[in-house]
């Protein structure tokens, strides 16, 4: 197989202004190959989010990608990453998106806009809420307040306690519940089968389900009796179903911390790029 790979990095000045932040493209990647294989093929854009207002926020994302084309009229938006973490602003606020390969005989990234998203936790604006005894709050919705999103901590037990309660309930007393309780029990009835298996002798994790708008939900950790953060080995999403692993049983004295997006917390800017010179 004739492989023909170009890898170049391009440092340019090309600025969108919005809100009082600058948003520029500091640095492309560019690898193209003649393989099919996907991990030969890429192109990655640093877009670097500056000024004042950034400096009030803790966090930043790409919330969505609305055009990428070049100047050959190819849509270089890729479907298989539009699904952006938030990172932590330090001295720099830089965040990554992968496109599709340009044509070969693009010479600029004709327009790239979308939004990012500015983000800033705490107790006041209601997007950090801390949770003392959490291992007897199950089943219930942790999430305070009216909102998009409803967090509930699971159990083997609890778990099988309310689908015991809930499975045989006619669609008319469902009708009768609150919204709220109403959408938790028909999410999770029947949505786990086989979730806690006899043989899951796996302490050291537990279980969260998320209903409702997740794209509102940020994180979830732990902090001990200092305020020290907890330290976890991974986590895993299956739809609605998120699980959290630690080196230890997960401790009754550890307090919880749900991160969620509020109108207070975030702070969406748009963003338009246009001509970007590829390397």
């Amino acid at each position: 197989m004739n492989t023909k790979l170009l890898i170049t990095s391009l440092f340019l000045l090309l600025t969108s202004v919005t809100f009082s932040q600058k948003i520029s493209v500091s640095e492309i990647n560019e690898k193209r190959s003649t393989s099919d294989n996907s991990f030969y093929n890429e192109c990655e854009i640093e877009l670097k989010i500056s000024g004042d207002e950034v400096r009030k926020y803790k966090f930043v994302k790409i919330s969505k990608i609305t055009k990428a084309i070049d100047d050959q009229g190819v849509d270089l938006i890729n479907d298989d990453r539009t699904d952006f973490d938030y990172l932590k602003i330090d001295q720099t606020a830089k965040i990554k998106l992968e496109t599709k390969i340009p044509s070969r005989k693009a010479k600029t990234i004709k327009e790239l806009s979308g939004e990012i998203s500015l983000y800033n936790p705490n107790v006041a604006n209601g997007s950090e809420i801390k949770i003392a005894n959490y291992q007897n709050k199950t089943n219930v919705n942790l999430v305070p307040g009216k909102s998009d999103i409803q967090i509930v901590y699971l159990t083997k037990d609890s778990y099988a306690k309310y689908v015991q309660e809930n499975k045989n309930k006619k669609a008319e007393e469902l009708k009768k519940l609150p919204e709220a309780a109403r959408q938790l029990a028909e999410g999770l009835v029947g949505a786990f089968d086989g979730l806690f298996s006899s043989d899951d002798n796996d302490t050291n994790k537990v279980y969260f389900y998320v209903n409702g708008d997740k794209a509102k939900f940020v994180d979830l950790f732990f902090e001990d009796a200092t305020g020290k953060k907890i330290e976890r080995n991974g986590s895993m999403r299956s739809n609605n179903l998120f699980t959290y692993y630690f080196e230890e049983k997960p401790n009754p004295n550890w307090k919880l911390v749900l991160n969620i997006e509020t109108d207070k917390s975030t702070k969406k800017v748009p963003f338009k790029l246009t001509d970007v010179e590829l390397p």
